[in-house]
């Protein structure tokens, strides 16, 4: 899905925004760390609000930018849980910028 200029940003980057869906609909974007896996996947650690909010909607959107020159990934896609308080993003979607 990522082009290798994707793949290799994304790989460089550690911090990403992730937003879950709340139960009122509205999002919660709060950052986390990740890693990239080698089938595009990442992998990222939930509790707390982000925990809640995918057990109940697997939607979620990150975005792994970097100031300077500008560029980006943003992505969409559905998380699946596979640890305790362990995520897995897989991107069905995405957009960038500057790579």
């Amino acid at each position: 899905m990522f082009t290798a200029a994707e793949l290799d940003f994304l790989r460089s980057q550690r911090i990403g925004r992730l937003a879950t869906v709340g139960p009122s609909g509205w999002p919660h974007v709060v950052p986390v760390m990740y890693t990239m896996n080698d089938d595009g996947s990442l992998d990222f650690d939930v509790d707390g609000v982000k925990l809640r909010n995918l057990s109940r909607e697997a939607r979620a959107a990150m975005v792994v930018d970097a100031m300077g020159p500008r560029r980006g990934v943003a992505m969409q896609g559905r998380v699946e849980l596979i640890a305790p308080e362990r995520a897995r993003l897989e991107p069905v979607r995405k957009f960038a910028w500057g790579l």
